[in-house]
């Protein structure tokens, strides 16, 4: 099988429907994701005497509040933005299919509560009471699942017609009402047989199964180092291919990686050490590496070409942005600078990694910050540290020295290039 085979089923894998499914869902919570982290950056301003007046005014637990709306119901969100993702690829009424994935979800979500005593040493089942950790992270892949079978159902049976039918003179709004009742409450039948068939299980919930059997163990492993390593070094290495591979890696990890980021996020809400740690770091790495590339760029380069490119590509790689260079130098099929673009990624992390197991870099807090702040602002806001800041600028020194030869090679190649350019136009003046 030829490179161009196996590119083209990584292309195709990506365009599956139910791939599209997942990541268009993901992404379709963003805003209200994006939303909580405008508090939490607000919450999370490395500045001690924020901090202090946070905790002595009681301000930070109102802080609080947008964070947990959106990391501790991020389940919620999830089931309606699967159901509205499934809408779209089989083109069926999206609020009713958001309605139906949410539904489907809740019909498998247990509605028993825990009533801790005061020291926590015993519990008292409250009946009617849904856990919150239910509609968080833990809820997650349930959620998925749910929603995903629950809207499939409901387009099946609008395909094959299972719904009532109203005279034409009835208004759509009205008419479409009528239409969803039926293939929605068949839908609510199936997830309530399927509620009732796990009570009679040693899970007792669908959610304790699936968290159990598919959530954990998948968390374990792709939760932790090895699955941020795994996204951070497998996207640019189908970069370099000429493949999305940010788009390519979320799609095939979008489990992991959002329920990773609401963990995360519920945690720093609670004031709790965040859970998965190394998906924190992926945020401030995945385009790090642009950045010393610019400024190698700004200093080092003597064609105009990287002349011309660096001037562009310095400001927006400041703020995480790598498209000028991926396809401006190109790195894209640029067999020079694979090298330094693909292993830069894991260089970054087990060095990240390794400072803060020595106790140099401050753990991450958990907050979701969004991505597109200036680098150094984001490494200090990861961890609410000084020392955020300073390795990013470590970082940086590091990632410049290995740039350097790589990018000699290609700015050599490019004068000598534009230099032959040169000579060619003035050759018939001559």
């Amino acid at each position: 099988m030829n490179a161009n085979k196996i590119l083209d089923k990584i292309v195709g894998f990506t365009q599956m429907r139910y791939m599209r499914v997942l990541m268009d869902g993901f992404m379709s919570v963003a805003a209200i994701t994006i939303a909580g982290s405008i508090f939490t950056l607000v919450k999370s301003l490395p500045i001690p005497a924020w901090q202090s007046f946070l905790t002595s005014s009681g301000f930070g637990d109102i802080l609080s509040i947008p964070v947990s709306v959106t990391s501790d119901l991020m389940a919620v969100w999830i089931a309606l933005g699967m159901g509205y993702a499934m809408a779209k690829q089989f083109d069926k009424d999206k609020l009713a299919c958001a309605l139906v994935g949410l539904g489907s979800f809740m019909m498998l979500t247990p509605f028993t509560g825990m009533l801790y005593s005061a020291d926590y040493t015993s519990a008292t089942p409250v009946p009617n009471v849904i856990p919150v950790g239910s509609l968080g992270a833990q809820g997650i892949f349930l959620a998925m699942i749910a929603a995903i079978l629950g809207a499939r159902i409901y387009a099946f049976c609008i395909d094959k017609n299972i719904k009532i039918k109203m005279p034409e003179s009835v208004p759509q709004n009205v008419s479409g009402m009528f239409e969803m009742m039926l293939p929605a409450g068949l839908v609510f039948l199936v997830f309530l047989l399927i509620r009732w068939g796990f009570t009679l299980t040693p899970f007792g919930t669908a959610q304790n199964f699936i968290y159990g059997i598919l959530q954990a163990p998948m968390m374990s492993i792709g939760g932790g180092v090895a699955g941020a390593v795994a996204f951070l070094t497998l996207s640019k290495l189908l970069w370099v291919f000429g493949v999305h591979g940010g788009m390519v890696c979320y799609s095939a990890m979008a489990m992991v990686i959002g329920t990773a980021g609401a963990a995360n996020a519920a945690a720093f809400a609670a004031g709790t050490p965040a859970p998965y740690p190394e998906f924190c770091w992926t945020a401030l790495l995945m385009d790090f590496p642009v950045l010393p590339l610019g400024l190698v760029m700004l200093v080092f380069a003597k064609s105009q070409q990287y002349k011309s490119l660096s001037k562009i590509a310095l400001p927006t790689s400041l703020f995480n942005i790598s498209e000028p260079q991926v396809f401006g130098i190109p790195l894209v099929m640029n067999p020079v600078m694979a090298a330094p673009f693909v292993l830069l990624q894991p260089i970054n992390f087990f060095l990240t990694w390794g400072a803060n197991k020595i106790g140099f870099l401050a753990t991450p807090t958990g907050a979701g910050i969004n991505n597109f702040i200036p680098t150094p602002i984001l490494g200090a806001l990861l961890n609410a540290h000084w020392s955020g800041a300073v390795w990013v600028i470590i970082l940086i020194a590091i990632d410049f020295v290995i740039w350097l030869p790589f990018f000699k090679i290609i700015d050599k190649k490019a004068c000598e290039q534009e230099a032959a350019d040169a000579a060619a136009v003035e050759a018939p003046q001559a």
